[in-house]
């Protein structure tokens, strides 16, 4: 009896033990900060703002063309004739209509572009996240956002961005 007591009491024991040591091993880094602080990731937010500024202002542009249009031709209204007055009111909707198409094209070939230099940084990260959890001993890795409550100590962002920053600094978007 005096035997079986001691075999269990060991054998929970080392199972405690493997279970406190495996929680040490799971940690969890913040994407978004990743994504935003690194300077990859900088130079990629960079890029896309002044993508987008360039869209911005060329959609401001060509608004204020088609608005400049309506309002000439709005005050021409009573010196055309119907005819004519209708093949201009009919240019200017197809005017409309091509910007229309222009900016979504736009807006998708900015998100596309967005998602695309996303998925490039990931694909350069993912690596340097498993060399990370082979040389700790890490098991899990989690996203911040999926953590309810967390140790900070668990927060391994600080050395992931680190890293990333010695080992990326740029990324090619082309």
């Amino acid at each position: 009896m005096n035997n079986k007591f001691v075999i269990t009491t060991i054998f929970i024991f080392f199972s405690n033990f493997n279970l406190a040591k495996s929680e040490n091993n799971i940690v969890y880094i913040d994407m978004d900060a990743i994504m935003n602080k690194s300077i990859a990731g900088k130079e990629i937010v960079k890029s896309l703002n002044e993508m987008h500024k360039k869209n911005l202002i060329f959609f401001e542009k060509q608004e204020n063309e088609l608005i400049n249009k309506e309002t000439k031709l709005l005050s021409q209204r009573n010196l055309l004739s119907k005819e004519e007055l209708e093949k201009q009111l009919k240019d200017l909707r197809n005017e409309a209509n091509i910007y229309r198409k222009e900016k979504t094209q736009k807006l998708n070939d900015f998100n596309n572009k967005k998602i695309n230099a996303t998925n490039i940084l990931l694909k350069e990260i993912q690596p340097i996240l498993v060399k990370y959890s082979n040389e700790n001993s890490i098991l899990l890795i989690f996203q911040k956002k999926d953590i309810i409550l967390g140790k900070s100590e668990l927060d391994k962002t600080n050395d992931i961005l680190k890293i990333i920053d010695n080992n990326i600094t740029k990324i090619n978007l082309n």
